[in-house]
This record gives structure tokens, sequence and C-alpha cells, in this order.
């Protein structure tokens, strides 16, 4: 977790927690705010996971309608950063060499869920193996730190 307040503290996103979400919804990543909260009634497995994804929703720009699941394509791309802030190249490989390739296996030995593992995946099949180094290219908020530093 402590990894992922870093990178949401890179780029520049406030992460709060409240008690006052309901029992539905996970997360809410509000633009105009650079505000992500968190429904600090889920297991610390869920939060992480659901950081992960409100950072991708961070990073690419996704503005929050009221209904979390009403774009499809903003759902997919941010489940898809999040299973690569989640899991990198080298932690799969070595769990896939350990477990097989198994999603639920490899889930297991990396604290994942199997559906993380899927959508890594899923990335991974379309993705050249010379990009898994950087597998979401440049990133928008690094300048804002060379600057400061």
């Amino acid at each position: 977790m402590r990894e992922l307040l870093a990178i949401a503290h890179q780029r520049g996103v406030f992460v709060e927690w409240s008690r006052n979400m309901g029992e539905h919804l996970r997360g809410v990543y509000e633009h105009d705010a650079r505000t992500i909260t968190l429904n600090s009634l889920m297991s610390m497995v869920q939060q992480r996971y659901t950081l992960a994804h409100e950072l991708g929703h961070a990073w690419h720009e996704h503005m929050f309608t009221g209904d979390p699941h009403a774009d499809i394509e903003a759902e997919r791309l941010a489940d898809e950063h999040a299973a690569g802030l989640l899991i990198t190249p080298t932690e799969y490989a070595e769990a896939e060499q350990l477990r097989g390739p198994h999603p639920g296996a490899i889930g297991d030995e990396l604290g994942v869920h199997a559906n993380v593992v899927a959508t890594f995946q899923r990335v991974l099949r379309r993705t050249a193996p010379s990009a898994y180094m950087h597998p979401w290219g440049h990133a928008p908020w690094a300048a804002l730190n060379d600057r400061s530093a």
C-alpha cells in the first residue's frame, strides 16, 4: 500500500478514506480535485486494488460522472493500469514458473485477486516484450517532479 500511496503523491493525487460510501462503492477519483476517496470499510487487499484502479483513472484523466461503471473503456483502462501497478513482469514470471499459468494460483502467490492476474495476462498477450519495463509510456506527471527537484 505504501508504494501506491507514494505513486499517488508523485502524481499529485491526494488520497483520503471515508466510512460513508455505502456497501457497494469502493472508491472514486475526482479529477478536478485530484483526489481519490477509498471506502475504509474494505479489507486491505480491496483497498490496495481500488487505489491502484483509481490511480488508473487519474493517469488517464477520467472524469467521474456519478455512475462508477458507465464508461466500460475507462474501467478497462483503469483495470489494466492497476494490474501493471500491482504486478511487475519479473514478479509475474517468477510466480508463473513456481505455480503454473493459472490466474488463481499466480494471484495467491502475488497476493492479488485472480482477476488482476487475468488482466495482467491480457495486457502481456498484446504488448511487445520490449515494452514490459515501462508499460505505461512516458509519465505526464514526471515533468512536475523534475522541475521541483
